[in-house]
């Protein structure tokens, strides 16, 4: 699972140490050949900007904001801005589309960490005013100004509404869910980010712009205007620090809790924070950086059930009443069964009441997928090729935070079936 916590005020703050650097802003207008993919999806108004004039969409690619080496991969400076010919203008919400013909070029493409293979690169989809009028969405030079207005960007949003394209040039891991190629993430901004169909429609949330949105094509990178000043950008009041706050996931495995959260108090982690979950104290763990339970046959939790989660730290207390999906089964494949790797996988599940997405998949020796999928589905189909032996098939019932900043805290239910796989 590909995981962009930009959500976290403390890993808001270690982007910052990081974003340095300066890339060259590299218009490619021109269209040859048949697109490799298209993005479409709708912009819409957020409920306080009008818009009015011409709308542009811009692809913005940026080193791997993941790379193996940050300061390498000049993390955050935008590196190939490639903008589309079509303007929007009149009444909104408007449906778009954004056609693609080339890879990212190579100096946007980074050596990749995490686990990850070969390089990468990371693409946001902006919307814009073209203020000089010269048909391209311009970047901001360290020590000059913003010359057009970035007023959306498919990153910045809801948990749901987060997308971001990821462009590997290798095969990686069967659990990333990452093919070579272009790669469509949603949720990009929290711990559910996953893999989902190119196909998916990119929602854009259209505002009255501001420094968040035009540092996005800063060339000293994007949140460095929060440290100094750089592209003519006001830090200002841009993010206040939350005097305590805590992000992570409680999950109940079958019977088993598993939980991993961690507090910060105005953008410092604070690991001598007191955690409890239901009157019980969740220890941290220094390997892990985060407080973390793992427990077999639990009884802290229950499918269906609310339990409170309280935490203290340097006399202030937070406390949230969160609750867990309804029970739900997987349905098919039967736990057990034996599959064919040159079928297609249809898993199947029941309703699980209160959650708003599944994230689901299966894993095998060689093989595996996985994807999110909302809260109405019931269904995905898997291509299991390559798949044998002992595997397994898995889903998570999901009941995501929704704009809760001080706590965003995901609740998980999970079934999972073990299953093996054949010629």
């Amino acid at each position: 699972m590909i995981r962009q916590r930009f959500h976290s005020p403390f890993l808001l703050l270690s982007l910052l140490l990081a974003l340095a650097g300066c890339g060259d802003g590299v218009v490619s207008p021109d269209h040859p050949g048949e697109s490799l993919i298209t993005l479409e999806g709708q912009m819409i108004p957020a409920p306080d900007a009008n818009i009015t004039g011409q709308v542009r969409l811009a692809l913005v690619w940026y080193p791997q904001w993941l790379a193996a080496n940050d300061a390498a991969a000049g993390q955050g400076a935008p590196r190939s801005v490639v903008t589309e010919d079509v303007i929007y203008q009149g009444s909104f919400p408007v449906n778009y589309r954004f056609h693609v013909y080339r890879p990212p070029p190579e100096e946007a493409l980074a050596p990749l960490g995490g686990g990850l293979q070969g390089q990468g690169a990371f693409g946001i989809l902006l919307a814009y005013h073209d203020l000089n009028g010269n048909a391209r969405l311009d970047t901001i030079p360290e020590s000059g100004a913003p010359v057009d207005q970035v007023i959306g960007a498919s990153l910045l949003g809801d948990a749901r509404s987060a997308f971001a394209l990821i462009y590997v040039k290798t095969q990686q891991p069967a659990e990333t869910g990452l093919k070579p190629g272009f790669n469509v993430i949603q949720a990009v901004n929290t711990e559910q980010g996953a893999v989902v169909p190119l196909t998916t429609p990119l929602p854009l949330s259209l505002t009255t712009g501001g420094p968040l949105f035009d540092a996005l094509v800063c060339e000293a990178g994007w949140l460095t205007f929060l440290l100094m000043d750089v592209c003519g950008l006001d830090g200002g009041d841009v993010i206040q620090p939350s005097p305590l706050s805590v992000d992570g996931r409680v999950a109940l495995e079958d019977r088993r809790a598993v939980v991993s959260l961690k507090v910060s108090s105005r953008n410092v982690p604070r690991q001598d924070a007191v955690v409890k979950i239901a009157g019980r104290a969740i220890l941290y763990d220094t390997e892990q950086a985060a407080h973390v339970l793992t427990e077999q046959d639990t009884a802290l939790l229950t499918a269906g059930g609310s339990f409170e989660l309280e935490v203290s730290a340097e006399g202030i207390t937070l406390k949230r009443t969160l609750r867990m999906p309804e029970a739900f089964e997987i349905t098919a494949p039967t736990a057990g069964e034996a599959l064919s790797a040159s079928s297609p996988l249809m898993l199947r599940w029941t309703s699980s009441q209160g959650a708003n997405e599944y994230y689901v998949g299966f894993e095998a020796t060689s093989a595996g997928g996985s994807t999110l999928a909302n809260e109405g589905a019931r269904s995905h189909t898997f291509d299991p090729a390559g798949a044998s032996g002992a595997g397994t098939v898995r889903v998570e019932a999901r009941i995501l935070p929704t704009g809760d900043v001080d706590a965003w805290v995901s609740v998980a239910l999970v079934r999972e079936h073990a299953v093996t796989f054949g010629p």
